[in-house]
């Protein structure tokens, strides 16, 4: 087993380093008749929010070989219909659940908190920050997490945000980090480019030239951290996910490869399991 959270009271023990990240998997229904859930370490949820919310308005991708930019706004039914809807599911599904949350105040996320207080489908947390999130905001949204809910916190940090955040979050007890979330970016949309200048879109990047950048993060800060690192962006392959654990992190969140390749989920648990002499099941 992969301990994520080794400090907190309760843990939150891992059977495989294979998680997909949030937003790319919905809340456990999405693949289910194309993924065996049992290669995934845990599910990480879809980003959920206090509040509902809507999708961003059109366009929201832009696609530029392997490269894509997306923004959808992060939509939501809210925390409180998202437990209704998919408690039941949770239970059955037989792995550990870490609902990705959002929120833009202290107030906010501890409203969130108290919704969750209790709640037994859910093993972890995952905090989702926006880029440019200060140090006194980072550290004021997981201390209102951490006064309402017993569950182990794990923060994605943003991907500008990583030399900021990092040491005071460990600091202030964060259980782990996810390094990182996807990377903004700019894009002009090609179809307006025969219609005089280009209209732009702005959005989260995905594919695989952000490997680089991922694996020059973790080797400077896996060495440096005392929480668990998970490893996230750009991960399309096994030797990429071996890439990620040989500098260090404990496991590895796949994001836009599994739109095109659900199975390398699959693929990557049961070769890491025989790497680690782990019979897989």
């Amino acid at each position: 087993m992969i301990e994520l959270a080794p400090d907190h009271k309760f843990g939150l023990s891992i059977a495989t380093p294979v998680l997909p990240a949030a937003g790319t998997f919905g809340y456990g229904e999405a693949y289910r008749d194309l993924v065996d859930y049992r290669d995934l370490g845990a599910l990480v949820t879809n980003p959920v929010s206090l509040r509902p919310r809507g999708a961003a308005n059109p366009p929201r991708l832009a696609v530029r070989s392997e490269t894509l930019l997306i923004h959808t706004g992060h939509p939501n039914p809210g925390l409180s219909a998202i437990l209704r809807q998919y408690r039941e599911l949770w239970e059955r599904l037989g792995l550990p659940v870490i609902l990705h949350v959002l929120a833009s105040s202290p107030a906010e996320m501890a409203a969130v908190a108290d919704k969750l207080a209790g709640e037994p489908t859910l093993h972890g947390i995952e905090l989702g920050l926006d880029e440019h999130t200060s140090v006194e905001k980072a550290l004021a949204l997981l201390r209102a997490l951490r006064l309402n809910s017993d569950l182990p916190v794990i923060v994605r940090l943003p991907f500008s945000e990583v030399a900021t955040l990092a040491g005071p979050l460990t600091e202030a007890g964060v259980d782990a980090l996810t390094l990182t979330a996807p990377p903004r970016g700019l894009l002009p949309l090609l179809e307006d480019a025969d219609e005089g200048p280009p209209a732009f879109m702005r959005g989260r990047l995905y594919g695989p030239a952000l490997l680089p950048l991922l694996l020059h993060e973790l080797s400077h800060w896996t060495p440096r951290l005392p929480v668990p690192v998970i490893a996230c962006g750009g991960i399309g392959s096994l030797e990429d996910a071996r890439a990620c654990l040989a500098l260090g992190a404990v496991a590895v969140q796949l994001d836009a490869s599994i739109w095109r390749q659900p199975e390398l989920l699959h693929h990557i648990a049961r070769e890491l399991a025989h790497d680690s002499g782990n019979v897989p099941h």
